[in-house]
């Protein structure tokens, strides 16, 4: 599991996360759709009901990692926390 706070640029090893039933479901349904195909290069979001706050989340795997679809923020971060 790899978490990055992007406002911080930095990496998240602890995070709580609280849903509402409707945003666990959303967050069930997008998840469901993303491993379909783990090797996509998608990813989904969920927002809160006012659209203030939401969560962008993806399938992180091996091959994806070494594809040019991440950020370089977010490979930084990552290779940090793999100990690269």
């Amino acid at each position: 599991m790899r978490m990055l706070d992007v406002e911080r640029e930095q990496g998240v090893w602890n995070l709580q996360l609280y849903l509402s039933p409707k945003e666990a479901a959303d967050l069930h349904k997008h998840l469901g759709r993303l491993l379909c195909d783990p090797e996509a290069n998608e990813h989904e979001h969920v927002f809160a009901k006012d659209v203030s706050r939401e969560i962008s989340f993806s399938i992180v795997t091996a091959q994806k990692l070494e594809s040019e679809g991440y950020t370089e923020l977010e490979r930084k971060i990552f290779d940090e926390e793999l100990g690269s």
